[in-house]
């Protein structure tokens, strides 16, 4: 018995639905075909084969959420996790485009929105993110000039990402059992950690990533990746690269750039060498991905700067959190 038959039977053994069932075996078998014809395997997948079987799923209109969902769910089954990292990739900020689309309408007008995307539509999911930053660069250029520099970055710095809260709802009950924000942060740490150590012991994936010894040491030895380091009452923090080890062993400073870089609208510049041509306060959008984690958090608005980005030509993304005046007032 093969894989996808075996990888059939397990899902109806638990249960799920035979036309999901059915939906997913339709598209390993495509994509398994769609392998065989360039004489290569499963295993053998790289980003470029991946991305010219989704650009196929693009063109037929079977590109679902439920297609990639499946092509993850395989990549478990059968312990390939460059398949699981690859699926997992398509969603990695695959809303922003379309927030960026709904927000300008809402915040603005309908007619300001097809202003701003006139040619183009909001693209659609797995799109090859080679493609992407030309969206980027088309949109955010056209936002700037309307609105101009400032104004363009307040609208960025709100974010374009979904808000996750069930997914940080549990951070905002750590904190509410606290009652204080720097034993709150001390308290994530030594999670973040633990956890970083689990995924490494255990060789399973942080979001699209291994983990090994010397990426746990990496983040040992600076506390303000993802956590970040309170003083008064600004948080400054930084960001985990988002492929850690190639970043830590890359000697190539563009390169290094290129593994640091989380923003999957605008990292494949950094590597043809176009990032130039991408306005930077596109990148006020990571910071709008730290306000919303820590308005969640502290149930209330928070300001967030954006104040060095690998765009930019910075060695890190860094983000400074200022902090309510009610969460440090008594603390020294």
């Amino acid at each position: 018995m093969d894989e996808i038959s075996r990888y059939k039977e397990s899902m109806i053994e638990k249960g799920i639905s035979l036309d999901k069932v059915e939906e997913a075996i339709s598209t390993l078998t495509e994509l398994k075909d769609f392998l065989k014809g360039k004489k290569i395997s499963i295993k053998e997948v790289n980003s470029q084969i991946f991305y010219n079987f989704s650009s196929k799923l693009i063109e037929e209109e079977k590109n679902t959420r439920l297609a990639y969902e499946n092509i993850i769910g395989f990549g478990h089954f059968t312990d390939n996790k460059n398949l699981v990292m690859l699926g997992r990739e398509v969603f990695d900020g695959s809303e922003v485009m379309s927030n960026l689309s709904k927000r300008l309408s809402e915040e603005f007008s309908k007619e300001f929105r097809d202003d701003i995307f006139q040619d183009l539509d909001v693209p659609p999911l797995g799109i090859d993110p080679k493609i992407k930053p030309d969206y980027t660069k088309k949109l955010i250029t056209r936002l700037v000039k309307k609105l101009g520099e400032e104004e363009a970055e307040k609208f960025l710095a709100k974010g374009l990402r979904d808000s996750y809260y069930e997914w940080r709802k549990p951070d905002r009950e750590l904190f509410l059992k606290l009652k204080n924000i720097d034993e709150f942060l001390k308290e994530k740490r030594k999670r973040q950690i633990k956890a970083l150590e689990k995924y490494r012991d255990e060789g399973t994936l942080y979001f699209t990533q291994l983990i090994n010894n010397e990426v746990v040491e990496y983040v040992k030895n600076d506390p303000r990746i993802e956590v970040g380091v309170r003083d008064g009452n600004i948080i400054r923090a930084i960001k985990i690269p988002h492929e850690t080890i190639k970043f830590l062993t890359e000697k190539d400073e563009k390169m290094r750039a290129y593994y640091y870089c989380h923003c999957p609208w605008a990292k494949e510049a950094i590597k043809d060498g176009t990032s130039d041509e991408i306005p930077t306060v596109f990148c006020n959008c990571s910071g709008g991905y730290y306000k919303s984690y820590w308005e969640i958090v502290l149930d209330q608005s928070v300001e967030v700067k954006t104040v060095e980005t690998v765009i930019n030509g910075d060695p890190y993304g860094l983000f400074e959190i200022h902090l309510p005046e009610d969460v440090v007032k008594d603390l020294p």
